[in-house]
């Protein structure tokens, strides 16, 4: 996901979640934990490709006459204003909501939005012909409310931000990079493990655990409408 995540600080992990979940809160600072919990909280939104609260976000897309807008979040809650732009960037006509003939949301799992051929009748700018440059599309996309505070959300949540601090602090079991290890040895023992498949979270078994526990949320955007 390309988009630009847009909180600071974290919104649903804490001290007291990450501590009931088994993470050792007291090896880093307030200040370190508050940033693994952010970016971990980031992490997961790349992952499961929307917020983990509904969260409102404005998108800028090219327009096609025959494929429908696909917005860069799943789990489209409600869009909430299109604005139609020429190639001028003037806004030249601006609809509400989805209540009418010219929007409508296809799928909201995967945030897909059309806008009607009805529009293609409206002659509203005098510059710029009968079809639209780009739109901007303000919509709120994330889980329903309570959904991230589902166990397995908490415990992803938790790990994650762990991974995060191990690697800052500089121990801890994974390796650098959090990269998964394949074989191992030591004096007489030796292990050769399957190949890890590669998350956003690293390739490390305890990184293959985290994406699976959020495997089921993730939705793939759609390409080729």
């Amino acid at each position: 996901m390309s988009t630009i995540y847009p909180y600071n600080q974290p919104i649903i992990l804490n001290e007291d979640i990450a501590q009931a979940y088994g993470i050792d809160v007291e090896k880093a600072s307030s200040e370190m934990q508050e940033a693994a919990y952010t970016i971990a909280e980031q992490f997961v939104t790349d992952d499961i490709g929307t917020f983990l609260l509904p969260t409102t976000v404005t998108g800028t897309y090219s327009f096609n006459l025959t494929r429908p807008i696909v917005t860069d979040y799943a789990y489209v809650q409600s869009v909430n204003l299109i604005q139609f732009l020429d190639v001028e960037e003037d806004v030249y006509y601006s609809v509400v909501g989805t209540d009418n003939v010219y929007v409508s949301v296809r799928d909201s799992t995967y945030g897909i939005v059309d806008i009607h051929s009805v529009w293609l009748n409206c002659r509203c700018s005098s510059s710029w012909g009968i079809y639209p440059y780009k739109v901007n599309v303000s919509y709120t996309a994330g889980l329903p409310t309570g959904t991230a505070n589902n166990p397995k959300f908490l415990m992803a949540l938790s790990m994650t931000a762990d991974l995060i601090l191990n690697q800052l602090l500089g121990y801890g079991n994974e390796a650098d990079g959090l990269v998964g290890v394949s074989e191992f040895k030591n004096q007489d023992y030796s292990e050769k493990r399957h190949n890890l498949k590669r998350t956003v979270y690293g390739s490390s078994a305890r990184a293959q655990l985290i994406s699976d526990l959020v495997a089921s949320y993730k939705v793939h955007q759609l390409v080729g409408l």
